[in-house]
């Protein structure tokens, strides 16, 4: 084998430098923007007598880097890539990357093929068919580079549709149109159920979530009767047009609840399912709905229209419309390198399905994070009899505030909104401080309090986000947003007067500070603590740390695999701030050069660039039911114009 130097080497090193376990889109990003010619890998082009040609230039644990020779005419067999993430550039010639639809039959479907040229890069991972073939009409011969993380093992092939199979497949003008729904929390369960209700021609709802339950996301899976919904009864129906629809739910259920009542959030994610299938169970005759217990891991575009989704497990999904309802994925680990030994006694992600069970009374905690999830775990290690201390962590060591009774009335922000709406320049982050900190001396003369104010702010959130300036939002989130939050998203009253208690017991702590080092043994962990303004560090001894930052944002390509098979081929474009993905009205996605998608739509958490808040029912029931209405409209404009172009009988 010829020495690997050169470009190859240099693409070696760099491969090498992104670690055990690269992002798809660092692979990519790697293979496009180092300098390779056909020159480079000149040595490792040689012609197969009855396929392609593979050589290998260099094989590693974590990667391997292989040189492909394609005589006219040779293809490879339509397969996927295993668990590995595949990265293909074109260094001479042209290929044909076909696209494949898994049939439930056995069989796959050729969708669509697409031309890669010199220089061009195509990307997938784990998940979807596909073929290349030497597309060359002069019978030029095709070399491309390819690099898989990890190797190539586990290869599944598959066999195409016999040609004499033509009637086997439905042709897809027979079929009513499809509106696939990524993700089955609150948006994507409300989108489709208000898609169920209205629509009144055929057609089919797929509702996709990797979770075992519907309507539920991380916010409503909770089965602890301590956490509470953060928002009165009344305030929680999930139909713009039905204000009262969950608490009149919740009284079937419980006859003496009250409007200002917070309910177990237990109960939500039950409400949600119900209205789901009520929905389903209504909808008028050819409207139906589908849910698949799947993860949707790759989502293509066909060139003729529509869209293709390919699965985890099941088959493939072809659809003309698709809705990304993808909510919050489990936190990212704060600590890293700054954990020594093992990490058996870390919990990373506290939603995870027991994963508290396994604290003892007697051992004391560490909690990373002091917001509206710490307390949660806070209050479900506090049930027992704890004689364990819980110690929360985080950089301002801020807690949730929280309700309290009798509720208040909003106040009437309209005027102050306008003032800083209609200021030279935009709203300026500290204008908004002192306008909000006026309000609030101003309403405590007359008896009311500062909740009174930010309950009066909040249906305003959206046109104050809108009106900042770039460098404004940046300085809202840098120094305002942990105050807003612990203002913002308060407590239910119980829960605030249980953490109030067993802050007065000692029985809980808050540090302000971070964690600097932690050391870990099998029984448990010594921590290392750097309070705030200190400067030496305090040593805990804990049981157990747990993870407590937050749910991580879903617009990260390494969080989320169809988020990143879109970010790749340009079809989103996440926002600078990190918040989320950029939309257009009523939530269509924004390509990387800022054009309108056809046929894609974001709902929920995502949306954060355009609205700041968009994470509570208020604003994702509004979502939901325009984003429905868009989506049917759509397919009304797509009908009409398909039966006027129509030919047309000749009399």
């Amino acid at each position: 084998m010829t020495e690997i130097s050169g470009a190859l080497g240099a693409l070696a090193c760099r491969l090498e430098a992104l670690g055990a376990c690269p992002s798809l889109t660092d692979l990519a990003e790697t293979i496009e923007t180092t300098e390779l010619s056909y020159a480079d890998v000149a040595p490792y082009v040689r012609l197969g007598r009855q396929t392609y040609n593979r050589e290998t230039v260099i094989v590693r644990e974590t990667y391997e880097l292989l040189v492909l020779t394609w005589a006219p005419g040779q293809a490879s067999i339509p397969h996927d890539h295993g668990a590995s993430a595949g990265v293909m550039r074109v260094l001479q010639g042209c290929a044909a990357e076909g696209f494949y639809r898994i049939g439930a039959d056995g069989y796959v479907d050729l969708e669509y093929e697409e031309l890669r040229r010199v220089g061009e890069v195509s990307a997938f991972r784990d998940c979807g068919v596909h073929h290349v073939r030497n597309a060359s009409t002069d019978g030029e011969t095709l070399v491309t580079l390819h690099v898989y993380a990890r190797p190539l093992r586990n290869v599944r092939q598959f066999v195409a549709r016999p040609k004499t199979q033509s009637g086997a497949r439905p042709a897809a003008r027979d079929e009513a149109p499809t509106i696939a729904i990524v993700g089955g929390g609150f948006s994507g369960a409300m989108t489709a159920a208000q898609i169920l209700r209205a629509a009144a021609a055929p057609l089919r709802v797929v509702l996709i979530e990797r979770r075992g339950t519907m309507g539920e996301g991380v916010a409503y899976c909770a089965r602890d009767p301590e956490h509470l919904l953060n928002v009165p009864a009344r305030n929680m129906s999930a139909w713009p047009d039905r204000p009262q629809d969950f608490f009149e739910w919740a009284r079937r259920r419980r006859r003496d609840t009250l409007p200002s009542d917070f309910l177990p959030r237990e109960w939500y994610g039950d409400y949600i399912r119900e209205a789901l299938r009520d929905a389903a169970a209504s909808a008028k005759e050819g409207v139906s709905l589908a849910m698949l217990f799947d993860e949707a891991r790759r989502i293509e575009r066909n060139p003729e229209g529509g869209w293709l989704l390919h699965l985890g497990s099941g088959p493939s999904l072809s659809a003309d419309l698709v809705v990304l309802a993808v909510g919050h994925r489990p936190p990212n680990d704060p600590l890293g390198s700054l954990w020594t030994g093992e990490k058996t006694r870390f919990i990373e992600d506290p939603w995870r399905p027991y994963a508290m069970n396994a604290v003892r009374d007697d051992e004391p905690v560490v909690v990373i994070g002091s917001g509206l999830t710490a307390v949660d775990v806070t209050l479900t290690l506090a049930q027992s009899e704890r004689t364990g201390v819980i110690t929360l962590v985080s950089r301002h060591g801020l807690q949730p505030q929280g309700h309290i009774l009798p509720l208040r009335a909003p106040a009437d922000m309209q005027s102050v909104v306008s003032r800083l709406i209609s200021a030279p320049g935009g709203v300026r982050t500290l204008s908004l401080l002192a306008e909000v900190r006026s309000a609030v001396k101003l309403l405590a003369e007359e008896g009311q309090g500062w909740r009174s104010v930010v309950d009066g702010l909040r249906p305003h959130t959206a046109r104050l986000w809108r009106g900042m300036p770039r460098d404004e939002r940046r300085r809202f989130l840098r120094h305002l947003r942990p105050f807003w939050e612990i203002h913002r998203h308060r407590m239910a009253p119980q829960a605030n007067a249980r953490l109030l208690e067993l802050l007065e017991s000692g029985k809980v702590q808050i540090v302000a500070g971070r964690v600097a080092s932690v050391e870990a043994n099998g029984s448990g962990a010594r921590v290392f603590l750097r309070r705030r303004h200190a400067a030496a560090d305090v040593e805990l001894s804990a049981g157990w740390v747990v993870n407590c930052t937050g749910p991580a944002p879903s617009n990260e390509p390494r969080a989320n695999p169809v988020i990143e098979s879109l970010l790749l081929r340009g079809r989103l474009r996440r926002d600078d701030l990190g918040l989320g993905i950029e939309t257009a009205k009523a939530g269509a996605a924004l390509a990387k050069d800022g054009a309108e998608v056809d046929g894609l739509f974001v709902v929920g958490t995502l949306r954060k660039p355009a609205f700041w808040e968009s994470t509570a029912v208020p604003e994702l029931r509004e979502q939901a039911a325009e984003t429905a209405q868009t989506l049917l409209e759509r397919l009304r404009l797509r009908e009409r114009a398909s039966v006027e172009r129509a030919p047309r009988a000749v009399a």
